[in-house]
């Protein structure tokens, strides 16, 4: 199978998504365990009012917090396979348009939704500086890498629709008629 992409275009996506996607999960994993186990841990929080400030986790945490960090960590998780799967394929020739196409889509989907919530958090006061700032680039790069998976997704389905790259077969050099 013929793989349409550069790689000096994937690689760099894909290893600037694993780190900040690893820093949004550690921090995540990190306060989760904190507040689990029932410790007080500190970390870098911004308030409007306030600025950066140093926070404490601990018990008493909002549920719609520890629900957030939950999320960064099963969304980065499936992120993480989705990757792996994608690297593993181009590898072995066998990456098509389409398949990198709609795991760019799953991937941009999940980060939609955290960087909503990671918004939302800003705005009530509460969340990681670290993983605002993981969120916010993860989500800019997986749109990028989106747009082009969409481009070559787009040139592969162009290339593939008959008489040498056109959009259709309506291509008729010789003025002859095609009987149907």
């Amino acid at each position: 199978m013929d793989v349409p992409y550069l790689r000096g275009v994937l690689i760099p996506f894909w290893v600037l998504q694993l780190i900040f996607i690893i820093i949004s999960l550690g921090d995540s994993a990190y306060l989760l365990s904190v507040w689990a186990t029932g410790q007080s841990g500190t970390t870098t929080c911004y308030d409007p009012n306030y600025g950066y400030y140093e926070c404490t986790v601990s018990q008493t945490a909002p549920a719609i917090l520890l629900a957030f960090y939950g999320l960064v960590v099963a969304f980065a998780v499936v992120s993480i396979a989705l990757i792996v799967t994608e690297i593993v394929l181009y590898a072995r020739q066998r990456l098509p348009a389409k398949i990198y196409f709609a795991f760019q889509l799953t991937n941009v989907l999940l980060w939609t939704v955290l960087f909503a919530m990671c918004i939302n958090g800003i705005i009530m006061g509460y969340d990681s500086i670290l993983i605002i700032v993981g969120v916010i680039i993860t989500w800019v790069l997986m749109i990028g890498a989106m747009i082009y998976s969409s481009v070559m997704f787009h040139r592969h389905h162009v290339k593939g629709s008959g008489f040498g790259g056109g959009y259709g077969d309506n291509y008729n050099p010789g003025g002859h008629t095609i009987a149907a």
